[in-house]
């Protein structure tokens, strides 16, 4: 059990991964082998997203998968029904069914030695086209810093046109002190109890983002696709800072899914034990994290 939730666990020797079967799909937990991580995902059982008229969406915790882009009436659409499990020689897929949407959305998680696999679909088990973008969320508990890199790779061959962007949401303030906008890194802190929430977005090219909690690192790397068309005014990196978690998050592209047709994103997770007063300069450079 996990967080109240009828669970199992998934490990190879490395990070070991716990998923929720009745709900979600839902990964409630991820830790190392000795424990280093426990409590990094956030456990939060009363969550809920409730607006007049609206069904009940239990956020629950842990990591998640929507389809982007977020459009309350059916991104709130609650999934309080049990998962379909299937377990394969590479590791465990749940998913479910949404009947209201005909978007089935599938978790697998596919673990190895010093990371972990997790791959996202979106199936359009529907009978229209649906506009839709796997969008992939991660709920970390307050205490800590999300690391988001700035690419600084180059733009076009003369360096004068540019080569990325900021996207804010109206609740956005960047004069609040949680966020701090620094070369190569931005910076978002998760403080418990904050009044206010705070969200920003990044293209992804540099491919990864993360967050510290004390003396461990949650990496979450995903593929930026040239060219492609991505939700949020064409960012594929976001983050989210709330007084009750933070949310790392990643996208695929938007697509236009035709009845029977898929779209995949993958990331791939790796857990870090370092020094818990180790400065985020230090641990940044430790991990070989940048902004490239």
């Amino acid at each position: 059990m996990a967080a109240g939730h009828p669970s199992l666990v998934v490990d190879r020797g490395g990070p070991r991964v716990v998923i929720t079967t009745d709900v979600g799909p839902r990964i409630l937990g991820v830790a190392l082998p000795d424990g280093t991580g426990e409590g990094l995902l956030s456990s939060l059982p009363d969550l809920h997203i409730e607006r007049d008229g609206w069904p009940r969406f239990q956020l629950h915790g842990g990591h998640r998968l929507w389809a982007g882009p977020e459009i309350p009436e059916t991104t709130y659409l609650p999934d309080a029904g049990p998962v379909e499990v299937a377990r394969t020689a590479d590791g465990v897929w749940c998913s479910y069914l949404e009947t209201e949407t005909g978007i089935r959305r599938t978790i697998g998680v596919l673990p190895g030695a010093d990371s972990v696999v997790v791959q996202h679909r979106l199936t359009n088990d529907g009978s229209a086209t649906a506009e839709v973008a796997p969008w992939a969320i991660t709920m970390c508990t307050p205490g800590g810093e999300a690391w988001l890199p700035r690419y600084t790779g180059p733009g076009d061959a003369h360096g004068v046109l540019p080569n990325g962007s900021l996207v804010t949401w109206p609740y956005t303030r960047l004069s609040d002190e949680r966020l701090t906008l620094a070369d190569p890194i931005i910076r978002l802190r998760a403080v418990a109890g904050a009044p206010a929430a705070c969200k920003i977005g990044i293209p992804g090219r540099a491919g990864w983002i993360a967050y510290r909690l004390g003396g461990v690192v949650l990496v979450k790397r995903a593929s930026w696709i040239e060219g492609a068309t991505y939700p949020d005014l064409g960012v594929s990196l976001e983050c989210y800072s709330g007084g009750d978690f933070l949310e790392i998050e990643t996208l695929g592209p938007l697509v236009s899914l035709a009845p029977g047709a898929f779209i995949d994103h993958q990331e791939t997770w790796s857990l870090h034990a370092v020094d818990p007063v180790a400065s985020a300069d230090d641990v940044l450079r430790e991990l070989g994290l940048t902004g490239d």
